[in-house]
């Protein structure tokens, strides 16, 4: 699996709660229907930084499958309007991604690593 953390900046004419709904509708409308095989879509709003206004979490089955969404977005009709939604609420340039490289969990019983998963 493959994890992916947008930071999401909103395009200034839209309040925080008319971003955030626009968003979530999107994602219902779009995301679920466009990339069923996203494993986690999860949405939050921020506070305390001046550029942005979310972060969107996302786990895929893989990098392929990843990689297969940006050229669906390039090279299909749906891919480009599913685009174009994006673009009427959001600041897509300047909304980077990031991929997770490694991940573990703290507790009181020590580091445990997540991913990549620890050799056996």
């Amino acid at each position: 699996m493959i994890k992916t953390f947008t930071f999401v900046k909103k395009l200034p004419e839209l309040s925080d709660d008319e971003f955030f709904d626009r968003w979530t509708t999107h994602t219902l409308t779009f995301d679920l229907v466009d990339h069923p095989y996203i494993e986690k879509n999860r949405l939050m709003l921020v506070a305390g930084h001046s550029d942005y206004i979310g972060v969107a979490e996302n786990h895929w089955p893989s990098i392929e499958k990843l990689m297969e969404t940006d050229e669906f977005y390039k090279t299909t009709q749906r891919g480009k309007e599913h685009w174009s939604d994006l673009k009427s609420f959001m600041d897509i340039e300047n909304s980077p991604t990031v991929v997770v490289s490694r991940e573990a969990e703290i507790d009181e019983e020590g580091i445990h690593d997540l991913f990549p998963a620890p050799p056996m």
